[in-house]
């Protein structure tokens, strides 16, 4: 315990008087400084893993709307298990009619490995160069001199009845018709469920772009 201490305060007696010997630099100085870093990523992210606050009874409710406008329960739509998931629904622009859904988001996954760093593009290719006087395009290797940012994705990422439906419907909320009292509709596209290791392999760059 002693010998802990006294090796904590070194550190600590050493940190101070580094810093008491930092000096400004001048911005020429600070042009030439180069360096690089990264930063090493594990989480792990669990989705309405008991249910959303919503339907905490594992059913969701359907309405019809009367000429004042007031909602009534008509049906209930189960979901699996017990236990719905989260709805996350967009709507592209104003006069879009319809929704794109996440529905019954739910489960977890975890990762770890994920690296984020930057270097140097060097030569990229660049899918929208046309030659002058030319129609069409003509892909090339091309010199960049900006820097990208590499996405190292990690090695295994391990999901834990991780499950969602994607859908397309007339109302961002779930089994609420519209208000000219239009009956809620939702069209499942697809569903996918996750439980078990995935394995990752490769590097996902992001280029900067005027």
């Amino acid at each position: 315990m002693l010998k802990t201490k006294l090796a904590v305060t070194l550190l600590l007696g050493a940190s101070l008087s580094a810093q008491a010997e930092m000096t400004s630099m001048a911005e020429q100085e600070m042009s030439d400084v180069s360096g690089q870093g990264g930063v090493y990523l594990s989480g792990e992210f669990a989705i309405n893993k008991d249910g959303g606050p919503l339907w905490e009874n594992g059913e969701r409710y359907r309405y019809t709307r009367d000429a004042n406008g007031n909602l009534t329960p008509v049906q209930t739509d189960a979901c699996d298990n017990g236990v719905c998931g989260l709805r996350f629904a967009i709507k592209l622009n104003e006069s879009s009619e319809g929704w794109y859904v996440l529905d019954d988001l739910s489960g977890g996954f975890a990762f770890e490995g994920l690296t984020l760093r930057t270097k140097p593009a060097g030569e990229v290719m660049n899918y929208d160069y046309m030659p002058a006087g030319s129609t069409t395009y003509e892909p090339r290797l091309e010199n960049v001199d900006d820097e990208v940012v590499v996405i190292g994705l990690p090695g295994t990422v391990s999901f834990n009845n991780f499950k969602f439906k994607y859908a397309i419907a007339n109302n961002g909320e779930y089994g609420v018709p519209l208000a000219d009292g239009t009956p809620f509709r939702q069209t499942d596209i697809i569903g996918v469920q996750l439980d078990g290791d995935i394995t990752l392999k490769g590097n996902l760059l992001l280029f900067p772009v005027d």
